[in-house]
């Protein structure tokens, strides 16, 4: 094959890839969170039926393993199929990416979520040390953050957003050690530290 060829039948494929991806029969996928699940919604679009189809997990975004597999006929002729799975075993606390393939190379697009599982502290904070001003920590949707400075006095006070997230500037607190403490509306106040850079 000499060099013209060679470049013609790379395009072509190239020109193959790119349509394939762009035509792919798995649309709308999304990871949910629900209680102690993720919950992976899809659709398959009308057309002929698939032989099956794969989903799978990932906690890179490069390197999927095997979720699910699904072996029977799938897909309608006329109207799209509309696909829920329940992943019980999530990565607990870390960005956790899904994907789902009808073989032979239809994959779908990369859906990911961060599994937010509380119960082991009361609470994840996922900056400390704090350098950037920006507070983020999760805790129970029913509660309130208090926070100290090192003298034990009260220097400001946040409510979470409705998935129990705190996401507060704290420009204005001084640097160094601060402590917090979380007031659920149920349960025993939980109490934690840490630093501003």
């Amino acid at each position: 094959m000499n060099f013209v060829n060679k470049i013609i039948a790379l395009s072509f494929l190239i020109l193959i890839s790119k349509y394939s991806l762009a035509q792919s029969r798995i649309q709308e996928l999304s990871a949910t969170q629900y209680k102690q699940s993720v919950i992976v919604n899809f659709i398959i679009t009308a057309g002929n039926a698939c032989s099956g189809y794969k989903i799978e997990h990932s906690i890179d975004s490069l390197n999927f393993e095997l979720l699910y597999d699904f072996s029977g006929i799938c897909g309608e002729l006329t109207k799209p199929q509309s696909i829920s799975y329940s992943h019980e075993t999530p990565l607990k606390n870390k960005r956790n990416y899904y994907r789902v393939l009808i073989p032979p190379a239809d994959y779908s697009t990369i859906s990911s979520l961060v599994f937010i599982d509380v119960s082991e502290k009361g609470y994840i904070l996922f900056n400390n040390p704090i350098n950037q001003n920006l507070l983020l920590l999760s805790s129970y949707t029913n509660s309130k953050l208090k926070i100290y400075n090192q003298f034990g006095e009260l220097v400001r006070e946040f409510s979470p957003n409705e998935n129990g997230l705190y996401n507060e500037d704290i420009t204005a607190l001084q640097s160094g050690i601060l402590y917090f403490e979380i007031e659920p509306k149920i349960g025993k106040n939980i109490f934690g530290k840490f630093i501003k850079l």
